[in-house]
C-alpha cells in the first residue's frame, strides 16, 4: 500500500503543473480569509471531500492543502483511507506555501466567495459538472 506523501510547497507546485489534482481545505464554516493561487484548485470542506469522494477518479494524483499543515493531511488521510494511492498534502500549508513566494489570494470579507470582478466572471478552472461544489475565489477578492 502506498504512503501519504508530504511534500515542500515547490514540490507540490512542480506535480499540480504536472496534472495533479490540488484540493484547498477550508473551515467547516466555509469560510477562508487566505487561499493559494495561481494553481487550479477546488476550495471545500472536509465534509464537502468525504461527499464528492465516490465521484473521484482514483488513478489520478491528488494534493490537499489547508490553511495550516493539520487540515491538508486530514484531507490526505482522508483519501488515502478511501483507497486512493497517490495522495500528499502541503507542508506548512498555505502559510508555507506564501512564505515560499508563491502568490496567495485574499478574501476581503473574510468568507467563501464566488463571483464576478468589475471585468467580468472569475474562472476558477474547473468545470461546473467537476465542482466540488465548495468555494472557487478569485484574485481580485470575491
Amino acid at each position: 500500500m502506498s504512503e501519504i506523501m508530504k511534500l515542500q510547497p515547490s514540490e507540490a507546485y512542480q506535480k499540480i503543473n504536472e496534472g495533479a489534482v490540488f484540493i484547498d481545505i477550508i473551515d467547516e464554516e466555509g469560510f477562508s480569509v487566505v487561499a493559494y493561487d495561481g494553481v487550479e484548485s477546488s476550495q471545500v470542506t472536509l465534509l464537502q471531500l468525504l461527499e464528492k469522494i465516490q465521484w473521484l477518479d482514483k488513478s489520478m494524483a491528488y494534493i490537499t492543502g489547508g490553511y495550516d499543515e493539520n487540515s491538508g493531511f486530514k484531507a490526505a488521510n482522508l483519501l488515502h483511507h478511501q483507497g486512493f494511492e497517490n495522495v500528499a498534502y502541503v507542508a506548512g500549508g498555505v502559510q508555507a506555501w506564501f512564505q515560499d513566494g508563491f502568490p496567495v489570494k485574499y478574501n476581503v470579507n473574510g468568507g467563501c466567495g464566488t463571483g464576478s470582478c468589475d471585468t467580468g466572471s472569475c474562472s476558477t478552472g474547473v468545470e461546473e459538472e467537476d465542482s466540488f461544489g465548495g468555494c472557487g475565489g478569485c484574485s481580485c477578492g470575491h
